[in-house]
């Protein structure tokens, strides 16, 4: 029990394991040898024998399949929390029992992250802990999905990503002294399985897995693959169903948003658009992480929708390096000038938008010049969120086998990018002002006590008095005070009328796109050289591209079978001249 505590109070967050080589290696002061003066008698070296690890024999307990108690631990990002609370919801359902204490369960099931080292490494130590504890265990996410082979998990139960409706049959025959291995890849999960909310008022759902870029840095493609996109009619359901449960908040999850769609024949606009007609008054819509080179293509759209008073002005838009030379090395098929026309155009036709945004400090080859471009950037915008992040090799991939920037410089470069970043404040501009706020949770601190957690319409985050029955609802609030992560203030109206929405919203949007398409068929029929042109539907001008194309075609094979024909008779000719 000791050694089970041991590692499973560990704090495993990636923020304090970041530099987990110092946590692991400290100065050790060497001993001064002893001199005798006097003789020396040699003895015999003591053999020391290895002490072996106990072999990893769970303990089974024989109940009534279903009765057990399971305790979840899950690691990373959105997509793998709402992934957790699908494979909950299926075993609650089904008649286990979760539980907050991994000593009380039966079962230890944990989804892991392979995002960075330090991720997998609190997730290797989790299941060291759980194996020492003699706990059945089943492990899930994109480790043991990006990599099979991983050593420490050969005699464990392990579920796939695109396996999780699956779980229940797992957990019960791992629980019967059998190991599973489900890693291989089928159709996406149903988003109608149960679920058990971490936040009963936050529904996260999954658009879309995997994505369409190959980052050389990147292990996570190994594990979610392509991309892969959920129907607009399955999240426009489970939208609805979640609120008509309460729900006060969606947030859509994927490894990429912006690429939603791509291989449907659809697009990210497209399902927020129809996201939003069916949100009701009390609900809020959070939009998840995207790459900029396919929001790039509907920036007018994006920001019509992130200025709609039911979604948050808010989106994190990663960038990583701010020079060309290292995201051309990283792979990441956009330049620094589409990323600053992205935010150019997002801050200038959002009020207050929030972008939220990653750095790689210390990717290889990075010259210091090349990162103080990326030192540029971030100064230049003055992110309110900025993820900072040393380089990790992941095994694997391109990168890991790039010439590496020495350690300490790679330390010295995130301790610059951290500095820059803490020398600014971002909410000033939001004190003496009135905000509408959704409460969605509360949180304990030593400075503050227990609070209520709230966020404003560009997603700013807010802490207020406690009051448990404010949690799930909208208040107005006065900006009191402004700190760098957050603000504080008081509330003035605690039953709100929600901000209105104009019915006509998208229909203004629709008629300039209509305009616009009407224009260019105008132009195009201009440049034709025959007057009827104008006059003729798109797709009869492509009808008689292609028989176009087909006649021209037909002709270049009668133009061949003739060269044919006409070298055939060549050649016999010469042959009848040369027997004459």
């Amino acid at each position: 029990q000791k050694e089970f505590l041991k590692f499973w109070k560990m704090e495993c967050s990636t923020e304090e394991l970041r530099d987990i080589e110092d946590l692991l290696m400290g100065d050790v002061a060497e001993q001064p040898r002893k001199e005798f003066k006097t003789h020396q008698v040699k003895r015999k070296k003591k053999t020391t024998e290895k002490v072996e690890e106990p072999a990893y024999e769970p303990k089974f307990i024989q109940n009534i399949p279903g009765t057990q108690k399971i305790y979840v631990k899950t690691f990373g990002c959105s997509h793998n929390t709402s992934d957790s609370e699908f494979m909950m919801g299926q075993l609650s359902e089904y008649g286990y029992k979760m539980v907050e204490d991994p000593q009380e369960a039966d079962l230890l099931l944990i989804n892991s992250c392979t995002v960075k080292n330090p991720s997998q490494d609190a997730f290797m130590t989790m299941v060291n802990g759980g194996k020492k504890a003699q706990k059945p265990l089943v492990v899930a996410g994109c480790v043991p999905q990006g990599d099979r082979n991983i050593p420490g998990l050969e005699d464990i139960s392990v579920i796939g990503i695109t396996q999780i409706d699956r779980v229940v049959e797992v957990v019960e025959e791992t629980l019967k002294g059998n190991k599973v291995k489900l890693l291989s890849k089928k159709e996406l999960p149903s988003l109608d399985l149960p679920k058990i909310r971490k936040n009963k008022f936050v529904e996260i759902i999954p658009i879309n897995t995997g994505c369409l870029g190959s980052c050389t840095y990147c292990k996570t493609r190994h594990a979610r693959g392509k991309l892969g996109s959920y129907q607009p009619e399955a999240i426009i359901k489970r939208v609805s169903q979640a609120c008509s449960e309460g729900v006060t908040e969606i947030w859509l999850t994927s490894e990429d948003t912006g690429a939603y769609g791509r291989d449907i024949g659809s697009d990210i606009a497209q399902l927020l658009t129809e996201i939003v007609k069916v949100l009701p008054e009390h609900a809020m819509l959070r939009v998840g992480m995207t790459n900029p080179p396919f929001i790039l293509e509907h920036l007018k759209a994006i920001a019509k929708i992130l200025n709609h008073p039911r979604v948050f002005a808010f989106l994190h838009i990663p960038v990583q390096a701010g020079n060309n030379t290292v995201l051309e090395k990283m792979n990441r098929e956009y330049t620094v000038e589409e990323f600053e026309q992205v935010c150019d155009y997002l801050l200038k036709h959002v009020p207050g938008m929030t972008i939220a945004t990653d750095i790689i400090c210390g990717f290889p080859e990075e010259t210091t010049e090349e990162f103080k471009d990326t030192l540029k950037l971030v100064d230049k915008y003055r992110f309110p969120v900025v993820n900072i992040s040393q380089f990790y090799p992941r095994p694997g991939t391109v990168a890991f086998k790039m010439k590496k920037v020495p350690s300490n410089e790679v330390k010295e470069r995130s301790k610059a990018m951290t500095d820059l970043f803490e020398s600014y404040t971002c909410y000033d501009n939001l004190k003496d002002t009135e905000q509408y706020i959704w409460i969605n949770d509360k949180e304990s601190s030593k400075k503050h006590g227990v609070a209520l957690v709230g966020h404003t319409k560009n997603y700013v985050k807010v802490l207020l008095p406690y009051e448990e029955e404010l949690i799930g609802k909208c208040v107005k609030v006065r900006i009191t005070d402004t700190f760098k992560w957050h603000v504080a203030g008081e509330i003035t109206d605690r039953n709100p009328q929600y901000p209105a929405v104009d019915e006509h919203y998208f229909a203004e949007e629709k008629e300039i796109n209509m305009m616009e398409e009407a224009s260019t068929e105008d132009k195009s029929s201009e440049t034709g050289s025959e007057t009827t042109a104008a006059h003729t539907k798109p797709e009869t001008i492509k009808t008689v591209s292609a028989t176009r194309h087909s006649n021209k075609q037909s002709l270049d094979t009668l133009l061949v079978k003739i060269a044919i024909v006409l070298f055939g008779i060549g050649v016999a000719f010469l042959i009848l001249h040369q027997l004459s």
